[in-house]
């Protein structure tokens, strides 16, 4: 993909300790004392979205290697970049198909090559005023702009738009961990000092976030220097307020905006089964952290970690991305899964094909609960109850909390009245079950059953650091592809 971000640089290592102007905002529990972090509206609002997508389409796309990650050197001739085909609404079509609901663009990736034609000029060692001449508009393809299609295209099929911008390493500038190497330079390369590559990231991030409307996510990975710190925060106050910013905290807490989303700390597509929305490790968080700081989880569709298009690259099964979903989106995480468009510039047809797979899978499973005559009930010391006109055949529950003002459920059990499908009439005296529990709900927590179960009546009980407000609680019986797919059984 990018920069690995499991060898993620520390930005309070990079920025030299500088602290953010960002202070936590929580508030104490009437139980015990502890903090209750606070969300944003734009927290909750990006947790709503549970599935986005990371477009990776750029001059990498046409390398057999996964990108310029880890080959200073390598400066791709941008006459490779040829996309005869390229049409971003289709893009959308496979995005829709999915049911994801934003979508960030890799505008720039570590080659340094832009897609849209950045018009930035810079002074080079000797003095000379040069251009930014490693661009869409160096391509066959000048004339175009990707990044303006994919925001148009987006805003065209309601989907939120974002980008990514390398900002630690750019081969075309010699750029390496936000340092210009010095004494070596490549074909290709141009020469300059560490302040002009500092005004050259800055002049190109005010061109993304300033001319391309409001963004949902903005992408850093790999965190920046100390010099670029101060400049970028302030045109992220004054440009870009509402964005969420992936990697927006250091794991010590110095954070560049209050709206910081976290890195669940691998790619797998897997998220810890306790995992709250709280807490700025790489991690599955921390329920008593003062900082409201959602996780995100980024993965791919192709095997082996890659995320730019490879030539008879396999994918992932159907079965093992249903996983995906469950570890994810079912463990309180954003998933945020790569669309990986070829080298004409459209989404294979097998690959449309496998997200759709994925997005009819959900919609079918989750779309509507198994009960429709139901009563539902809760209680102010946090228990629920659903009690059903008949048995009822399920296989999962899903749990989601209403954050608005902290997350504050610390445990949970779900207890089932389970019948015998024969035996169900008159029987009245049938005990509850345990038959899930944990430990975070947060947004969204999805728990499957070992089998599918008959039940007339289920109860929630919860340990909390304030009275829990439940946003829904549902019941669902989802098909056998669903069970060969996941693990996750009640524990």
């Amino acid at each position: 993909m990018w920069l690995n971000t499991g060898t993620l640089l520390s930005l309070c290592a990079i920025s030299g300790g500088v602290v953010s102007a960002y202070q936590p905002n929580y508030r104490i529990s009437p139980i015990d004392g502890s903090k209750i972090a606070l969300p944003t509206k734009e927290q909750l609002q990006f947790q709503e979205k549970e599935i986005g997508v990371l477009i990776h389409f750029e001059i990498a796309t046409y390398l057999s290697i996964d990108g310029c990650n880890n080959v200073p050197n390598l400066v791709p001739n941008p006459s490779l970049f040829d996309p005869t085909l390229i049409n971003t609404d289709a893009w959308m079509d496979t995005i829709t198909a999915l049911g994801a609901k934003y979508a960030t663009l890799v505008a720039k990736h570590n080659c340094g090559f832009t897609t849209w034609p950045s018009e930035v000029t810079f002074q080079d060692r000797e003095n000379q005023t040069v251009s930014y001449n490693y661009t869409i508009a160096q391509s066959p393809v000048r004339g175009k702009n990707v990044v303006r299609s994919f925001v148009d295209s987006a805003q065209k099929y309601d989907i939120g738009h974002g980008f990514y911008y390398s900002v630690v390493v750019n081969n075309y500038l010699n750029v390496q961990n936000s340092d210009v190497r010095p004494n070596s330079w490549a074909p290709g390369q141009v020469n300059i000092t560490n302040s002009t590559y500092d005004q050259i990231v800055y002049d190109q991030l005010s061109d993304l976030w300033k001319n391309y409307g409001n963004l949902t996510e903005i992408w850093f990975d790999g965190g920046y220097s100390s010099s670029q710190k101060d400049k970028i925060q302030a045109l992220l106050e004054e440009t870009q307020p509402q964005a969420v910013i992936f990697n927006g905290c250091d794991t010590n807490g110095t954070c560049l905006s209050e709206n910081s989303i976290r890195w669940i700390g691998t790619e797998a597509g897997q998220a810890p089964d306790e995992n709250w929305s709280t807490g700025v490790t790489n991690d599955g968080g921390d329920s008593t952290s003062p900082y409201f700081c959602p996780a995100e989880c980024d993965t791919t569709l192709q095997t082996d970690d890659r995320w730019f298009f490879g030539v008879d690259q396999p994918l992932r099964s159907i079965e093992e991305m249903i996983d995906v979903y469950h570890q994810t989106v079912g463990r309180n995480c954003l998933l945020e899964l790569d669309l990986t468009p070829d080298r004409s510039g459209l989404i294979p047809a097998s690959y449309a094909a496998r997200y759709k797979q994925l997005g009819d899978f959900i919609s079918s499973c989750y779309g509507k609960p198994a009960t429709s005559n139901a009563v539902h009930s809760s209680t102010k010391n946090g228990e629920y109850s659903i009690t059903l006109d008949y048995p009822t055949a399920i296989d999962r529950i899903v749990l989601m909390e209403d954050q608005s003002n902290g997350q504050v459920i610390r445990s949970y059990e779900v207890f089932a009245k389970i019948v015998d499908s024969q035996d169900a009439n008159g029987t009245l005296n049938v005990p509850f079950t345990l038959i899930s529990n944990g430990t975070s709900v947060g947004h969204k927590k999805i728990d499957i059953f070992d089998r599918a179960i008959s039940t007339t009546e289920i109860f929630i009980n919860t340990t909390y650091v304030d009275t829990p407000k439940w946003r829904s609680v549902s019941l669902h019986l989802c098909d056998q592809l669903a069970a060969n797919g996941t693990s996750t059984e009640a524990d």
